[in-house]
C-alpha cells in the first residue's frame, strides 16, 4: 500500500502537470496559429512541446524535491517525476484532439477550441483542489482564468505584432 506522503507526491506531479500543460500549450497555440501554418507544423510544435517540456519540468521537480529535503530517501521525488511527466505529456497532446477529425485549423485560429478545452481542464483541476482543501472553487478558478487569458492574448498579440 502507498503511504499518504507518496500519494501527496503523485498528486503534486498531477496538479503541476495539468496546470503547466494547459497554460504553456494554450500560449504556444495562440501565438503559433496567428501565422500562416498548416496542421503539420502545429502537430510538430505541440508534440515537441509535449516531449521537451514534460521531461524538463519533470526532472526539474525531481531535483527540486531532492534539494528541498536532503534527508528524504523515499521514492516520493521519483513518483512526482513520473506523475508530472505522464500528466503533462497527455494534457499537451490532448490539445490536438480536433485534428483527429478535421485537418482545418479554424477552431485553433479563432482560439475557440483552445479556450474551451483550457477552461474545462482548469475547472477540473480547481474543483478537485478546492474540494480537497474545503475552500471556494473561485479562489482558484478566477486567478487561473486571469493567468490563462493573459498568456493566450499576450502570445496572440505578440505574434500578430511580429508578423
Amino acid at each position: 500500500m502507498i503511504s499518504e506522503d507518496l500519494v501527496d507526491d503523485i498528486r503534486q506531479g498531477f496538479f503541476f502537470g495539468l496546470n503547466s500543460g494547459v497554460i504553456t500549450t494554450s500560449g504556444l497555440i495562440a501565438g503559433l496559429v496567428q501565422t500562416s501554418i498548416d496542421y503539420k507544423i502545429l502537430i510538430v510544435s505541440v508534440i515537441s512541446l509535449a516531449i521537451s517540456d514534460s521531461f524538463s519540468e519533470s526532472y526539474g521537480l525531481y531535483l527540486s524535491k531532492k534539494a528541498e529535503n536532503t534527508e528524504d530517501f523515499t521514492n516520493g521525488p521519483l513518483l512526482s517525476l513520473f506523475s508530472l511527466l505522464v500528466t503533462k505529456f497527455c494534457i499537451v497532446v490532448s490539445f490536438l484532439l480536433p485534428l483527429l477529425f478535421i485537418k482545418n485549423l479554424k477552431c485553433f485560429k479563432n482560439l475557440s477550441w483552445v479556450i474551451c478545452w483550457s477552461i474545462l481542464l482548469l475547472c477540473i483541476l480547481d474543483y478537485n483542489l478546492s474540494t480537497m482543501r474545503d475552500e471556494s472553487f473561485f479562489v482558484y478558478f478566477i486567478p487561473h482564468l486571469f493567468v490563462l487569458f493573459t498568456v493566450i492574448f499576450s502570445a496572440k498579440y505578440f505574434s500578430l505584432w511580429l508578423m
